[in-house]
């Protein structure tokens, strides 16, 4: 009944050419993170709410891949102002995702300092991946 629910909601979304917002809950029913993702000619911009931790940030990477489009040059923003809390996990995500050259939006002081970190080790790990593939040559 619910699915059924869910489904019909999707394909009202979707006559009006909005996508649809995905509710990831906890076995308690009760949401732990909302991905919405909105398309435009130019970008595709993803918006998250709640907790991007454990099981949810695995849920947000599969949803991130599968969206992924050969071919597709749009820019990916990734909105966080509305993550209340980032686990390792969720680290180890937004890690990947910067990896292909999305960019980010944060709200809070944390998640400014966070991203600025998973910058700078991204950049030192593309500076290291250079030095070693330079020493094989």
């Amino acid at each position: 009944m619910r699915n059924e629910r869910y489904r019909a909601l999707a394909r009202r979304f979707e006559s009006f050419g909005l996508q649809t917002p995905r509710f990831l809950a906890s076995g308690q029913g009760r949401a732990v993170l909302k991905i919405t993702i909105t398309d435009s000619p130019d970008e595709q911009t993803w918006s998250l709410q709640g907790l991007l931790v454990g099981q949810w940030a695995a849920e947000l990477l599969s949803t991130w891949r599968g969206a992924r489009q050969a071919g597709d040059t749009r820019s990916r923003i990734v909105d966080l102002t509305e993550v209340s809390s980032i686990d390792r996990d969720g680290e180890a995500v937004l890690a990947e995702i910067m990896g292909q050259g999305a960019e980010f939006i944060a709200g809070d002081v944390y998640t400014r300092y966070l991203l600025r970190n998973l910058r700078s080790k991204l950049k030192r790990s593309r500076m290291k991946g250079k030095e070693d593939s330079g020493d094989n040559h």
